[in-house]
């Protein structure tokens, strides 16, 4: 058998014996710390089974508590007890107790199991939380299903100091910004996406990569990972603000398994919805091959009506998606994963309230608006990657292979905007319609060498590639009396673009003591871009040549840690990130040929500096991790306005500063306790006429203090395990935009509270559960549209959905 150490990693071949005692005893030591990794497997015949867990009770947590107890045992005494009063340890009798007394092994440790072991990839390797010196949240995949959250709305505000950005938009426009970087209305993405280890999205200005952010159904998912600061180093272009990664539950090649899923929900003053989700788990070769596949329908019915179609419900939607992986370990050094998945969002229109923007009250009731035209939209989302890990032994080679395609459609009313504006001049219409569309075709390519686990020296390096093609077009239209489209047309625009990037990564970890390190990383990427520009219409100009940009922008990684004492670590943190600059749509004077505006712009980049502390106050019953940072943003890209045409610019300096805090609690095994702050003080450090921002102003969709609190209690009914739990989310206030912003008119997004309460039963392999989303049905308003208002029309403004009851029946096969 071959059995690895938990501290270097070193393969031994040594035998354990897990005894009824579970006093498990190695009789050979491979290394000098003798600890078996986990999990372990069996060798036989080019097969590798991995051990059921029930097999082995010497697992991996236990192996970190074991280590934090030798790594105490070096210290003298007195330093022991003076690092655990200083950090606000409770636990210091237990460690005095065990410089005289045997040390405990692992297996029998006193210390409570209640607080589950969380386990992130932040760094390109799975390790504990608490390891990762930078502030990262998980959500288990199963805890979102229990409580009805479905959708990236629902995902952001379930993490404070996170905010998504709907506006305007529906399915087809979403924002997702952290720690404050945002400029209100976006040019490009500031939080990166990932599917497993594939990024997603364009890192281009023109094929919607700012307004498009993944609204992947969470459904069959392990965990969906938050990252809190720039993440440049390791994930590239546009994780400025953070990071979501989607991590997808891989097939199990050593059992079978089945599960369907049924949900009805109804929405106060709304529609019901449907959640109807089915999973297949097969063994195609024990423990060798096995295939996962998943397919899912979630309608929503709607809660928004128009006053113009006699009250009908016009936010409706249908999300439609599948997701299918097959994992091959032909060896015990080689995996392979290949993964597809296909999502189609269909909104009748976006949840939208009309609102006077002096008053903030609703102009025609609660939930309505008016619309001239509908506003249908559509996004299509389709993924193909394949994952090869094969352990070299001296390092571990990843290689990641991905293609996309995304494509977004769908209608803006802008009646209110141009039948006062255009009017004046003689062009007279019922109506007027914006259709917009973006597309794009991308193939990423990454290969990384990672080094063992070492307490000496640990790295990392790795190289990028990506290749995108995309598109955006507007086609702005009249409409008759019968929403019929009329000539004459007055802008048809296609950007057709095409983005290539390249990229050298890599990290170093040097320990200078067991319990101290820092890690240095750098990141080099280098971008071309070509923009085409097609226009026609009564409002076009005349045909433009084609522009083109390149650059090469560094980001950099430095960290340092120490543990002062057992499950305990303070961390510094300094980062950068940026998003790429781009060429811009050339408009020339046509009587001299010279440029009216620029060619292109640059990219933007901010330095991130973090304090943070992570421990146990109390091992297994009560953890904390608070972090406080300051983000330094420069040449922030904002749209502008030059000689009559709009374009993107680079206005100046922004700084954000901020704390956050969670805990998590386990007062007796069966309740769990969470809390989450996050304050914020995002300002502008320079003026921008181009926001119509002055110093000092706050930035926009910011909450300066949200906060959320989660309980959850397990017990059983008649012997059958229930359990019932609640959520409290608040969110401060926030500005639409700036106060004298030119086209978007601020407007003043007020402070709200939301409960959820979930709760349910398990009878053999039969699961029902109940949910309410949105208890005190509140009428919490998440982001504002205010472009309509320059001419005199309302604000759009969002909505969190009603207070919705729904009951789940699941029913798993195996």
């Amino acid at each position: 058998m071959q059995f690895g150490c938990a501290l270097c990693t070193k393969s031994s071949s040594s035998f354990l014996c897990a005894a009824a005692s579970r006093r498990p005893r190695l009789h050979s030591f491979g290394c000098m710390h003798g600890l078996l990794n986990y999990p372990l497997h069996l060798r036989t015949k080019n097969r590798t089974i991995q051990k059921k867990r029930s097999l082995i009770h010497f697992d991996r947590r236990q192996m970190l508590v074991l280590r934090d107890q030798l790594r105490a045992h070096r210290r003298p005494a007195w330093l022991r007890a003076t690092i655990a009063i200083a950090c606000g340890s409770v636990h210091l009798y237990a460690s005095a107790q065990s410089e005289a007394s045997p040390a405990v092994p692992a297996a029998e440790s006193v210390t409570p199991k209640s607080i589950e072991s969380i386990s992130v990839t932040a760094q390109r390797r799975r390790e504990p939380a608490r390891e990762v010196p930078l502030t990262a949240e998980v959500l288990k995949g199963e805890d979102m299903e229990r409580g009805g959250y479905q959708s990236l709305s629902d995902l952001a505000a379930l993490l404070p100091g996170m905010n998504h950005n709907q506006s305007g938009g529906g399915t087809g426009g979403s924002q997702i910004t952290m720690r404050g970087i945002s400029t209100g209305s976006q040019v490009g993405a500031t939080v990166g996406m990932y599917v497993d280890d594939v990024p997603f999205g364009s890192s281009s200005a023109y094929a919607g990569g700012g307004s498009s952010s993944l609204d992947l159904g969470l459904f069959d998912l392990a965990s969906v990972e938050s990252l809190r600061g720039p993440q440049g180093t390791l994930y590239g272009a546009g994780a400025m603000g953070g990071l979501i990664k989607y991590v997808a539950v891989e097939p199990d090649p050593s059992a079978f398994s089945g599960q369907v899923t049924a949900e009805a929900s109804g929405v106060h003053g709304g529609k019901a919805g449907h959640v109807m989700r089915g999973m297949l788990n097969a063994p195609l070769s024990d423990g060798v091959a096995g295939l996962r596949a998943t397919v899912y329908q979630r309608s929503d019915g709607g809660f928004i009506r128009d006053v113009n179609r006699s009250g009908r419900l016009v936010d409706g939607s249908k999300t439609d998606g599948a997701r299918v992986a097959l994992l091959l370990t032909p060896s015990k050094d080689v995996t392979v994963r290949l993964t597809a998945l296909t999502q189609n969002q269909e909104r009748d229109g976006a949840s939208t309230q009309d609102m006077d923007i002096a008053t903030g009250r609703p102009l025609y009731g609660a939930l309505t608006k008016r619309l001239m035209l509908s506003e249908p939209s559509e996004v299509r989302n389709d993924l193909v990657s394949a994952a090869l890990k094969v352990d070299l032994k001296w390092a571990t080679l990843d290689a990641i292979t991905g293609w996309q395609r995304t494509s977004s459609a769908g209608r803006v009313d802008t009646s209110a905007l141009y039948v006062p504006l255009l009017a004046p001049q003689g062009i007279v219409n019922s109506a007027y319609g914006m259709d917009y569309g973006f597309s794009n075709r991308k193939f990423t390519q990454e290969v990384r060498l990672t080094s063992p686990r070492s307490r000496q020296f640990e790295w990392l390096g790795g190289f990028f590639y990506t290749d995108e093609t995309g598109s955006k077009t507007q086609h702005l239209s009249p409409f008759n009396a019968f929403a019929q489209p009329t000539n004459p047309i007055l802008a048809d625009a296609k950007f057709p673009s095409t983005f290539r990037e390249t990229a050298i990564f890599g990290t170093g970890t040097y320990y200078i003591t067991p319990d101290a390190d820092v890690t240095m990383g750098v990141r080099h990427s280098r971008n071309s871009q070509r923009l085409d520009q097609q226009f026609s219409g009564i409002f076009a100009p005349k045909p433009q040549p084609a522009s083109q940009s390149s650059e090469g922008v560094t980001t950099w990684l430095l960290t340092g840690r120490w543990r002062p004492a057992e499950h305990q670590a303070i961390y510094v943190r300094a980062a950068s990130g940026y998003r790429p600059g781009g060429p811009l749509p050339l408009i020339v004077n046509p009587l001299t040929g010279a440029p009216l505006t620029n060619s292109s712009f640059k990219s933007d980049s901010l330095w991130s500096y973090e304090l943070g502390w992570k421990g146990d106050v109390i091992p297994g019953r009560l953890s904390t991790e608070v972090a406080l940072y300051q983000i330094d943003w420069k040449d922030m890209q904002v749209f502008t306005s030059s000689a009559g045409f709009s374009g993107i610019g680079n206005a100046g300096r922004a700084r954000s500063r901020g704390l956050e805090w969670t805990m998590r609690a386990a007062p007796i095994d069966s309740l769990r306790l969470a809390t989450s702050l996050s304050v914020i003080d995002a300002k502008l450090v320079d003026d921008s006429p181009d926001l119509g921002g002055r110093a000092g102003d706050r930035l926009p969709n910011t909450a300066r203090v949200s906060a959320a609190v989660q309980a959850d209690y397990n017990f059983s009914v008649s012997g059958y395990p229930a359990y019932f739990g609640a959520t409290l989310r608040y969110t401060g206030d926030r500005l639409n935009s700036f106060k004298s912003s030119p086209g978007i008119p601020q407007y003043r997004l007020p402070a709200y509270t939301a409960i959820d309460l979930r709760g349910g039963v398990q009878v053999g392999k039969v699961n029902v559960g109940l949910f309410v989303r949105n208890l005190t049905n509140r009428r919490g308003q998440t982001a504002a549209d205010t472009t309509l208002s320059t001419a005199g029309g309302p604000a759009r403004v969002n909505l969190i959905t009603p207070r919705t009851i729904g009951l789940q029946f699941s029913m798993d096969f195996s």
